[in-house]
């Protein structure tokens, strides 16, 4: 309790330094946790547009998407991975590489083959719909609004496909477009087309062969433990491709946004604990009388440097408390409403970003916030309280 009572004494310079100690505090809880709600909004955001949270596929298809590395028995398959537990959706789909054409002009272009009613309930693109409606059967397209400009086509305009089978005959499909979509990201409006999976099996001669499993989950953070139960059902040749291998590049946007945090985390840690370092330089000084005379009754060093380490861990301590009690309400609110980013959705639209952005509390990394502050207040008062090692008991009370 002295070292309690001791911070009070000059009371304006415990509540500045406690305070600066709970607002980094707080700005890092803050920050903290936006950032990983961020993350988790971006993911979501990125795997429900299109490639779904994993997908099961040939294993050369990733790095060399061939008409040839098809899925054989998917249907049988995809019963399997959906009774999977975890286990949400399951949409199959094929894809091909073709030229299609409107009246006189053509453009090449990547077809892929869907069942409506799985995309629907997996992905967020039937939901882009900017013209006409979505897929429903027979022979419709639904394609991307850069890509429906350049063709100079609309709703209700015929849509011819030509490509190529996978023994190498002509694929040709006669299609009509219902549907036209806007999503923002500049791949898909530009270079994307959807038919019904049954005219895109019979177009491109495929049968009961589709080139993708997409997958939905109910918790993307146990896809590890549907992953390696899924694994365990695949027959040679196929492969399990989660979020990561399909979207390298939302995972290097991670990681790089990971990097420039921490070191603003680092640089902001570093400017309050030299303000500490600051505040026990000065204590050293102010009472180098009193510590002289603690000294001469016959006090050891030792018993004043862990003294003004008492001071140190109750300094941190009000400073984590008054950060977590302002944190708590925030944080919660934070994690069921959100920051709605309604007047950004042009911009963040390019980045799969979602609508509202919303905190995700971990315990854990909150909790490691104060103990790092906790930590560094000991260190930065162990370095000015080294001092009184060498301090000498006549010199010190001759000081003024």
């Amino acid at each position: 309790m002295i070292a309690w009572r001791n911070l009070w004494r000059n009371r304006r310079r415990t509540l500045f330094t406690a305070g600066s100690i709970a607002f980094a505090c707080l700005l890092l809880m803050f920050s903290r946790s936006l950032q990983l709600g961020s993350y988790t909004g971006m993911i979501d955001a990125a795997t429900e547009l299109f490639s779904g949270h994993a997908q099961v596929q040939h294993e050369d298809f990733l790095d060399d998407p061939r008409l040839r590395y098809r899925i054989n028995n998917a249907w049988a398959l995809a019963d399997r991975i959906r009774a999977v537990p975890g286990v949400a959706q399951v949409a199959p789909r094929g894809q091909a590489f073709a030229l299609l054409s409107v009246d006189e002009r053509g453009f090449g272009a990547q077809v892929m083959g869907v069942l409506p009613s799985a995309e629907q309930a997996m992905s967020t693109l039937p939901a882009a719909l900017i013209e006409g409606r979505y897929l429903e059967s027979g022979d419709e397209a639904y394609i991307g609004s850069t890509l429906a400009r350049n063709l100079g086509a609309e709703a209700g305009d015929e849509l011819v496909v030509l490509g190529t089978g996978p023994e190498g005959g002509v694929a040709a499909l006669a299609l009509t477009i219902v549907g036209i979509f806007e999503t923002g990201q500049v791949e898909l409006d530009r270079a994307l087309v959807q038919v019904p999976l049954p005219t895109f099996q019979q177009g491109f001669y495929l049968d009961d062969q589709v080139h993708q499993l997409a997958l939905a989950v109910d918790d993307i953070a146990a896809l590890d433990n549907v992953a390696a139960e899924i694994e365990g059902l695949l027959p040679q040749g196929l492969a399990f491709r989660a979020w990561q291998d399909l979207m390298p590049d939302v995972v290097q946007a991670i990681a790089l946004d990971r990097a420039s945090n921490r070191l603003f985390y680092g640089i902001l840690t570093l400017v309050v604990l030299f303000s500490i370092v600051n505040t026990f330089i000065m204590t050293v000084f102010e009472r180098t009388r009193e510590f002289g005379m603690l000294l001469a009754i016959g006090m050891r060093p030792w018993r004043l440097i862990g003294m003004l380490q008492l001071e140190a861990l109750w300094l941190a301590l009000l400073g984590s408390a008054i950060a977590c009690l302002l944190a708590i309400p925030m944080l919660a609110w934070l994690s069921q409403v959100g920051i709605p980013m309604a007047n950004m959705e042009d911009l963040m639209g390019g980045f799969a970003f979602p609508s509202h952005l919303k905190a995700d509390v971990s315990v854990l990394q909150m909790g490691m916030i104060p103990l790092v502050f906790i930590v560094g207040c000991q260190v930065s008062a162990l370095l000015p309280a080294l001092r009184l090692r060498k301090l000498d008991a006549v010199e010190a009370l001759r000081a003024d």
